[in-house]
Protein backbone atom coordinates (compact mmCIF):
# COMPACT_ATOMS: atom_id res chain seq x y z
CA UNK A 1 0.00 0.00 0.00
CA UNK A 2 2.81 2.40 0.89
CA UNK A 3 4.54 1.65 -2.40
CA UNK A 4 1.27 2.24 -4.28
CA UNK A 5 0.85 5.61 -2.61
CA UNK A 6 4.42 6.56 -3.55
CA UNK A 7 3.85 5.58 -7.20
CA UNK A 8 0.59 7.54 -7.24
CA UNK A 9 2.34 10.61 -5.80
CA UNK A 10 5.12 10.34 -8.39
CA UNK A 11 2.61 10.15 -11.24
CA UNK A 12 0.73 13.16 -9.85
CA UNK A 13 3.93 15.21 -9.59
CA UNK A 14 4.91 14.24 -13.11
CA UNK A 15 1.49 15.28 -14.42
CA UNK A 16 1.71 18.60 -12.63
CA UNK A 17 5.23 19.18 -13.93
CA UNK A 18 4.38 18.36 -17.55
CA UNK A 19 1.29 20.55 -17.46
CA UNK A 20 3.19 23.57 -16.13
CA UNK A 21 3.57 24.82 -19.71
CA UNK A 22 0.61 24.97 -22.07
CA UNK A 23 1.53 23.64 -25.49
CA UNK A 24 0.28 25.55 -28.50
CA UNK A 25 -0.88 23.77 -31.63
CA UNK A 26 -2.30 26.90 -33.27
CA UNK A 27 -0.06 28.18 -36.06
CA UNK A 28 -1.82 31.53 -35.86
CA UNK A 29 -0.83 32.10 -32.24
CA UNK A 30 2.46 33.57 -31.09
CA UNK A 31 4.51 30.96 -29.31
CA UNK A 32 7.71 30.47 -27.34
CA UNK A 33 9.88 27.38 -27.68
CA UNK A 34 12.42 26.52 -25.02
CA UNK A 35 15.94 25.71 -26.25
CA UNK A 36 18.03 25.52 -23.06
CA UNK A 37 18.96 27.65 -20.04
CA UNK A 38 17.63 31.12 -20.98
CA UNK A 39 17.53 30.41 -24.73
CA UNK A 40 14.11 30.81 -26.36
CA UNK A 41 12.62 31.02 -29.83
CA UNK A 42 9.63 33.38 -30.00
CA UNK A 43 7.59 33.55 -33.17
CA UNK A 44 4.41 34.73 -34.80
CA UNK A 45 3.39 34.21 -38.43
CA UNK A 46 5.99 36.65 -39.78
CA UNK A 47 8.60 37.34 -37.09
CA UNK A 48 11.02 35.01 -35.32
CA UNK A 49 13.23 36.01 -32.41
CA UNK A 50 16.06 34.10 -30.74
CA UNK A 51 17.09 35.03 -27.21
CA UNK A 52 20.51 33.89 -25.85
CA UNK A 53 20.73 30.93 -28.26
CA UNK A 54 24.53 30.43 -28.42
CA UNK A 55 26.57 29.32 -25.40
CA UNK A 56 28.76 26.41 -24.32
CA UNK A 57 28.99 26.55 -20.52
CA UNK A 58 26.50 24.80 -18.28
CA UNK A 59 28.58 25.01 -15.07
CA UNK A 60 27.40 21.44 -14.38
CA UNK A 61 24.02 22.90 -13.43
CA UNK A 62 22.12 24.31 -16.37
CA UNK A 63 20.60 22.93 -19.56
CA UNK A 64 22.68 23.29 -22.72
CA UNK A 65 20.96 23.66 -26.07
CA UNK A 66 20.89 20.07 -27.40
CA UNK A 67 23.20 19.50 -30.35
CA UNK A 68 20.39 18.67 -32.77
CA UNK A 69 18.63 21.96 -31.98
CA UNK A 70 21.92 23.85 -32.15
CA UNK A 71 22.65 22.42 -35.60
CA UNK A 72 19.12 23.17 -36.78
CA UNK A 73 19.57 26.80 -35.74
CA UNK A 74 22.86 27.11 -37.63
CA UNK A 75 21.42 25.42 -40.70
CA UNK A 76 18.25 27.47 -40.62
CA UNK A 77 16.06 24.38 -40.55
CA UNK A 78 12.40 24.84 -39.60
CA UNK A 79 11.33 26.30 -37.22
CA UNK A 80 14.67 28.14 -37.04
CA UNK A 81 14.46 29.43 -40.59
CA UNK A 82 13.89 33.09 -41.44
CA UNK A 83 15.03 34.37 -38.04
CA UNK A 84 14.52 38.14 -37.80
CA UNK A 85 16.49 38.98 -34.65
CA UNK A 86 18.96 37.53 -32.21
CA UNK A 87 18.96 39.13 -28.75
CA UNK A 88 21.77 38.68 -26.23
CA UNK A 89 20.95 39.56 -22.63
CA UNK A 90 24.55 39.69 -21.41
CA UNK A 91 28.00 38.40 -22.27
CA UNK A 92 28.32 35.47 -19.86
CA UNK A 93 29.41 32.02 -20.99
CA UNK A 94 26.08 30.39 -20.15
CA UNK A 95 24.29 32.90 -22.41
CA UNK A 96 26.76 33.97 -25.07
CA UNK A 97 29.39 32.62 -27.43
CA UNK A 98 30.98 35.31 -29.60
CA UNK A 99 32.43 32.88 -32.15
CA UNK A 100 29.14 31.01 -32.58
CA UNK A 101 27.32 34.28 -33.04
CA UNK A 102 29.83 35.51 -35.63
CA UNK A 103 29.55 32.29 -37.61
CA UNK A 104 25.76 32.42 -37.46
CA UNK A 105 25.56 36.03 -38.64
CA UNK A 106 27.92 35.31 -41.53
CA UNK A 107 25.72 32.42 -42.62
CA UNK A 108 22.36 34.21 -42.22
CA UNK A 109 22.60 37.56 -43.94
CA UNK A 110 19.23 39.03 -42.90
CA UNK A 111 19.43 38.47 -39.15
CA UNK A 112 19.70 41.56 -36.94
CA UNK A 113 21.69 41.35 -33.69
CA UNK A 114 20.66 43.38 -30.64
CA UNK A 115 23.00 43.07 -27.68
CA UNK A 116 24.83 44.92 -24.93
CA UNK A 117 27.88 46.85 -26.08
CA UNK A 118 30.04 44.40 -24.08
CA UNK A 119 28.85 41.49 -26.22
CA UNK A 120 29.33 43.30 -29.52
CA UNK A 121 32.78 44.46 -28.42
CA UNK A 122 33.69 40.81 -27.76
CA UNK A 123 32.32 39.82 -31.15
CA UNK A 124 34.39 42.43 -32.97
CA UNK A 125 37.51 41.64 -30.94
CA UNK A 126 37.62 38.06 -32.23
CA UNK A 127 40.68 37.23 -34.30
CA UNK A 128 38.21 35.61 -36.71
CA UNK A 129 36.47 38.97 -37.23
CA UNK A 130 38.11 40.07 -40.48
CA UNK A 131 37.86 43.18 -42.63
CA UNK A 132 35.32 41.33 -44.74
CA UNK A 133 33.12 40.95 -41.67
CA UNK A 134 32.78 44.72 -41.35
CA UNK A 135 29.89 44.31 -43.77
CA UNK A 136 27.99 42.95 -40.75
CA UNK A 137 28.13 46.31 -38.99
CA UNK A 138 24.72 47.64 -40.17
CA UNK A 139 23.14 44.54 -38.58
CA UNK A 140 24.88 44.94 -35.21
CA UNK A 141 22.82 47.04 -32.82
CA UNK A 142 24.72 47.79 -29.61
CA UNK A 143 22.63 48.92 -26.65
CA UNK A 144 24.86 51.40 -24.78
CA UNK A 145 23.17 51.53 -21.38
CA UNK A 146 24.75 52.32 -18.05
CA UNK A 147 23.09 51.53 -14.73
CA UNK A 148 20.31 54.05 -14.13
CA UNK A 149 20.14 55.26 -17.73
CA UNK A 150 16.76 55.90 -19.31
CA UNK A 151 15.20 53.04 -21.25
CA UNK A 152 16.55 52.51 -24.76
CA UNK A 153 14.09 51.99 -27.61
CA UNK A 154 14.29 51.52 -31.35
CA UNK A 155 12.23 50.28 -34.27
CA UNK A 156 14.09 47.97 -36.65
CA UNK A 157 12.35 46.50 -39.70
CA UNK A 158 8.95 47.46 -38.27
CA UNK A 159 9.66 45.63 -35.00
CA UNK A 160 9.57 47.77 -31.86
CA UNK A 161 12.24 47.03 -29.26
CA UNK A 162 13.12 48.47 -25.90
CA UNK A 163 15.70 47.63 -23.26
CA UNK A 164 16.52 48.55 -19.70
CA UNK A 165 19.78 47.74 -17.94
CA UNK A 166 19.00 45.80 -14.78
CA UNK A 167 21.90 44.51 -12.66
CA UNK A 168 22.93 40.90 -12.83
CA UNK A 169 21.68 38.69 -9.99
CA UNK A 170 23.82 39.03 -6.90
CA UNK A 171 23.92 42.83 -6.93
CA UNK A 172 26.09 44.71 -5.99
CA UNK A 173 28.62 42.09 -7.10
CA UNK A 174 29.14 41.87 -10.88
CA UNK A 175 27.88 45.44 -11.20
CA UNK A 176 29.99 45.81 -14.34
CA UNK A 177 27.91 43.26 -16.25
CA UNK A 178 25.61 44.86 -18.83
CA UNK A 179 22.51 42.73 -18.26
CA UNK A 180 19.58 43.85 -20.39
CA UNK A 181 15.86 43.30 -20.00
CA UNK A 182 14.38 43.35 -23.51
CA UNK A 183 10.77 44.04 -24.44
CA UNK A 184 9.85 43.22 -28.04
CA UNK A 185 6.56 43.60 -29.90
CA UNK A 186 5.99 41.15 -32.75
CA UNK A 187 4.12 41.99 -35.93
CA UNK A 188 0.91 40.40 -34.64
CA UNK A 189 0.95 42.82 -31.70
CA UNK A 190 2.00 40.34 -29.02
CA UNK A 191 4.79 41.50 -26.73
CA UNK A 192 7.40 39.49 -24.87
CA UNK A 193 10.04 40.33 -22.29
CA UNK A 194 13.32 38.50 -21.73
CA UNK A 195 15.10 39.34 -18.47
CA UNK A 196 18.47 37.62 -18.74
CA UNK A 197 19.99 37.14 -15.29
CA UNK A 198 18.22 40.09 -13.71
CA UNK A 199 18.50 40.75 -9.97
CA UNK A 200 15.16 40.58 -8.10
CA UNK A 201 15.45 43.82 -6.11
CA UNK A 202 12.63 46.26 -6.75
CA UNK A 203 14.89 49.30 -6.37
CA UNK A 204 16.25 48.48 -9.85
CA UNK A 205 12.76 48.38 -11.39
CA UNK A 206 10.77 51.16 -9.77
CA UNK A 207 12.49 53.95 -11.77
CA UNK A 208 11.22 52.25 -14.95
CA UNK A 209 7.72 51.45 -13.76
CA UNK A 210 6.16 54.15 -15.94
CA UNK A 211 8.07 52.85 -18.98
CA UNK A 212 6.71 49.36 -18.42
CA UNK A 213 3.19 50.50 -17.53
CA UNK A 214 2.82 52.23 -20.89
CA UNK A 215 2.71 48.87 -22.68
CA UNK A 216 1.42 45.49 -21.60
CA UNK A 217 3.81 42.57 -21.94
CA UNK A 218 1.91 39.43 -22.81
CA UNK A 219 4.56 36.96 -21.64
CA UNK A 220 7.74 37.63 -19.66
CA UNK A 221 10.62 35.19 -19.23
CA UNK A 222 12.22 35.89 -15.84
CA UNK A 223 14.94 33.74 -14.30
CA UNK A 224 13.16 31.27 -12.05
CA UNK A 225 14.54 32.74 -8.82
CA UNK A 226 12.04 35.61 -9.10
CA UNK A 227 9.38 33.14 -8.00
CA UNK A 228 11.16 32.45 -4.71
CA UNK A 229 10.90 35.87 -3.05
CA UNK A 230 8.02 38.21 -2.30
CA UNK A 231 10.02 41.05 -3.81
CA UNK A 232 10.64 39.10 -7.02
CA UNK A 233 6.98 38.17 -7.31
CA UNK A 234 5.99 41.79 -6.71
CA UNK A 235 8.26 42.89 -9.58
CA UNK A 236 6.58 40.39 -11.88
CA UNK A 237 3.01 41.04 -10.74
CA UNK A 238 2.98 44.79 -10.14
CA UNK A 239 5.89 46.57 -11.84
CA UNK A 240 6.80 45.14 -15.25
CA UNK A 241 3.16 44.92 -16.44
CA UNK A 242 3.32 41.36 -17.74
CA UNK A 243 0.24 39.15 -17.92
CA UNK A 244 2.06 35.81 -17.92
CA UNK A 245 5.44 34.70 -16.58
CA UNK A 246 7.38 31.61 -17.62
CA UNK A 247 10.54 30.95 -15.61
CA UNK A 248 13.81 30.12 -17.37
CA UNK A 249 17.44 29.46 -16.33
CA UNK A 250 16.13 26.43 -14.46
CA UNK A 251 18.73 23.85 -13.35
CA UNK A 252 18.67 20.44 -14.99
CA UNK A 253 17.72 19.08 -11.57
CA UNK A 254 14.57 21.14 -11.14
CA UNK A 255 14.26 22.49 -7.57
CA UNK A 256 11.41 20.83 -5.69
CA UNK A 257 10.37 24.25 -4.49
CA UNK A 258 9.86 25.32 -8.11
CA UNK A 259 7.87 22.19 -8.99
CA UNK A 260 5.58 22.87 -6.04
CA UNK A 261 5.24 26.59 -6.72
CA UNK A 262 2.37 26.39 -9.23
CA UNK A 263 4.41 28.71 -11.46
CA UNK A 264 4.99 28.19 -15.18
CA UNK A 265 8.56 27.36 -16.16
CA UNK A 266 10.61 25.88 -18.95
CA UNK A 267 12.99 23.02 -18.18
CA UNK A 268 12.94 20.62 -21.14
CA UNK A 269 14.21 21.71 -24.58
CA UNK A 270 11.37 21.62 -27.08
CA UNK A 271 8.66 22.73 -24.65
CA UNK A 272 6.30 25.18 -26.32
CA UNK A 273 4.01 27.76 -24.74
CA UNK A 274 1.53 30.21 -26.14
CA UNK A 275 2.33 33.89 -25.86
CA UNK A 276 -1.01 35.00 -24.51
CA UNK A 277 -2.22 38.20 -26.13
CA UNK A 278 -4.04 40.72 -23.95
Amino acid sequence: MKRLRMVSLAVTLLFLFVSRVAVSHDNHTSSATYLGNAAILVQDESTKLLFDPFFHKDFSIYQLVPEDIRQAIFQGASPYNNISFVFISHAHDDHFSAIDLLNYLKRHAKVQLVAPKQAIDQLMALSEFSDNDKSLMPRLHAVPLGYGDMAWSKTINNTHLSAVRIPHAGWPSRAEVENLVFRVTLNDGSTVMHMGDADPDDEHYLPYKLHWQKQITDTAFPPYWFFFSAEGRDILDDIINAKQHIGVHVPVEVPKRLIGSNKLFFSKPGQVAEVHKH
